[in-house]
């Protein structure tokens, strides 16, 4: 399979995200009952919470990868993905403390 293969079918489940929501936001807003639907609001906003964490953690492990993988600088890095210096810094940091943290688990 090629990239742009890849890249449709990525853009194929980001979709199918996004129609995933608006199915939910279609049965929050359109339930009688206010309490249940404030409850399922709530929790749909824990859930995407949590995936918005763990693509953050998946953002710096993939900057961490590039950057150890091909010897990068943070200033080559940074302009490579198109970000500050400082933040690429932060990412590679993160991603560093990540896998530290799952070597000693």
């Amino acid at each position: 399979m090629d990239v742009d293969d890849d890249d449709k079918r990525l853009n194929s489940l980001i979709t199918a995200f996004t129609l995933a929501y608006q199915r939910v936001e279609n049965a929050v807003v359109n339930d009688q009952d206010l309490d249940r639907a404030f409850r399922r609001a709530t929790a749909v906003g824990e859930h995407v919470q949590t995936i918005r964490e763990r693509l953050t953690e998946l953002r710096a492990s993939t900057a961490g990868r590039i950057y150890d993988t091909e010897k990068l600088s943070l200033a080559v890095l940074a302009n490579r993905v198109g970000i500050s210096r400082s933040r690429a810094a932060q990412l590679v940091a993160e991603a560093k403390r990540s896998t530290e943290e799952n070597d000693n688990a």
